[in-house]
């Protein structure tokens, strides 16, 4: 590696680890408790008045602006239940890039594919892991609605008003359904109208029978009818929902078992032959035809992968 190179490799180096410590820094200031999440929600929600107290000191100008500009990471963390910022995503980013791509210089890779490999692995890698946790925590409250929406039936026939049924449902219900829940009463109590904090949730958790009970209970209040009979209709059609999701899981089990074996095969195999002869690739490296040659098989195995995922993966 030249003079120049080397300096800019630590260059890299420098900015990513100012970059990793800013996010240290603000990640120890969000660690502030429930009540402390629940009222940055509340602030975001409910709009500025004037005359009103600036924001709390917490909330830095680069939180402000990635919050204003970036809302989509606000809302699938709050979908994970995570106790970052959207700040912290991307300073995270940020600092994964970097790292990776003086990993990538050191390692002797082109600077192309040494620039296209740390901007998928940097930008990339922490949204997909962000994804999956809020994929996982929507699967389980989409899993507890049929209960969750049975309880409130029920108390709603018991002669509690529909406030009330839906704090006893947070009272009973485990996350993520009775903290989210938990976290519309308070919106509800300061200050928020019932539709605007049920819709708050939906944008949290987008999930269609989730709309359908946001649903009902808007319907219901403005047209009148049985609240108890729909929202019991609701949770009979959710359990039969959830009954052909599953039934449709055990059907696709065996394609998603090929789709994880065919997409890890190759990397196992590459691992191997990196461990047991690390001169296997090293001898042709740098043959101008290798990287273009390497390149390929990568993307083909996305695509095949993206297609094997695409039939297997059923919508009810």
């Amino acid at each position: 590696m030249s003079g120049a190179a080397l300096h800019l490799a630590w260059l890299i180096l420098a900015a990513a680890l100012a970059t990793a410590g800013y996010g240290g820094w603000l990640l120890a200031k969000s660690f502030g408790g429930p009540s402390r999440s629940v009222a940055r929600r509340l602030a975001r929600a409910t709009p500025a008045t004037p005359g009103a107290e600036p924001a709390e000191a917490d909330d830095e100008p680069l939180f402000l602006w990635i919050d204003h500009h970036l809302p989509w990471i606000a809302r699938r963390l709050a979908s994970a239940n995570v106790p970052f910022t959207p700040s912290q995503v991307v300073l995270s980013q940020v600092a994964l890039g970097a790292i990776s791509l003086l990993l990538f210089d050191l390692a002797g890779v082109p600077s192309g594919a040494a620039v296209l490999l740390a901007c998928a692995l940097g930008f990339g890698g922490p949204l997909m892991i962000l994804a999956s946790l809020a994929e996982r925590r929507r699967k389980r409250f989409v899993h507890q609605m049929p209960q969750a929406v049975d309880l409130i039936a029920r108390s709603l026939q018991a002669g509690h008003p529909v406030a009330t049924a839906m704090s006893v449902a947070a009272q009973q219900m485990t996350d993520p359904f009775g903290p989210e829940l938990k976290i519309v009463i308070a919106e509800m109590n300061f200050g928020l109208d019932r539709d605007t904090a049920l819709r708050n949730l939906v944008k949290r958790f987008p999930a269609p029978e989730l709309r359908m009970f946001a649903a009902s209970l808007e319907i219901t209040r403005e047209t009148g009818g049985n609240v108890s009979e729909v929202l019991l209709g609701l949770a009979d059609r959710l359990r039969q929902q959830a009954q052909l999701r599953k039934k449709i899981e055990a059907l696709s089990a065996e394609g998603k078992l090929s789709f994880w074996v065919v997409s890890a095969l190759p990397l196992l195999a590459g691992g191997a032959i990196l461990a047991l002869r690390p001169a296997y690739y090293h001898d042709v490296a740098s043959d101008p035809l290798f990287w273009p040659m390497m390149s390929a098989p990568p993307l083909l195995l996305c695509l095949g992968g993206f297609i094997i995922w695409r039939m297997i993966n059923f919508r009810v």
